[in-house]
């Protein structure tokens, strides 16, 4: 009976911590797979030399991030587009780049919040940068965990180059530097 009681203590304070992981997982999980989007958006830009533009779309809860490619010279539409309308990632198939659906969907990812939807800009296809007038300020998603207590940014220069970084004021997250 000791040994039991002596468990259950144990289990109990362990809880939080345990929470807190979890908490923690799913939001790295949600930024990690975002961070693949834009990753893959700017090297689908820089392979078939095509602008790639990608959105932050849905609501702060029921977030999705989709990337659409321009449309290849010669097909209709592609002499007056260079740079892509944005896609509507609430309805994934309009997010085509190449011959492949990019599209991250947070409504699965329960706990997990962006700061701010209605993001957007475009890769650049000539040496995946960010096309001129995108990058005054740098683009970011903030992403939140479900007590707000942990906030990660994926910031992206105007060469191209996502990163992610614990935002300010938000408790350290392990693997990641403070904006």
């Amino acid at each position: 009976m000791v040994t039991l009681a002596v468990l259950a203590i144990l289990l109990a304070a362990a809880g939080p911590s345990f929470a807190d992981f979890f908490e923690r997982y799913r939001l790295r999980s949600a930024v990690d797979d975002t961070f693949a989007v834009f990753a893959n958006a700017r090297q689908a830009a820089v392979e078939a030399d095509r602008n790639v533009r990608l959105s932050v779309g849905g609501t702060t809860t029921a977030w999705c991030v989709g990337a659409v490619q321009a449309a290849e010279p010669g097909t209709a539409g592609a002499l007056v587009e260079t740079i892509p309308a944005a896609c509507d990632c609430t309805a994934a198939a309009s997010c085509m780049v190449g011959d492949d659906l990019v599209v991250v969907n947070g409504t699965g990812r329960a706990g997990v919040s962006v700061a701010a939807v209605g993001e957007d800009f475009t890769y650049d296809s000539k040496g995946g940068t960010l096309a001129v007038g995108d990058w005054t300020p740098a683009p970011s998603i903030q992403f939140l965990s479900s007590t707000e207590r942990y906030g990660l940014t994926v910031v992206v220069s105007a060469l191209g180059q996502a990163r992610t970084c614990v935002t300010a004021g938000k408790r350290p997250v392990p693997g990641y530097q403070p904006c």
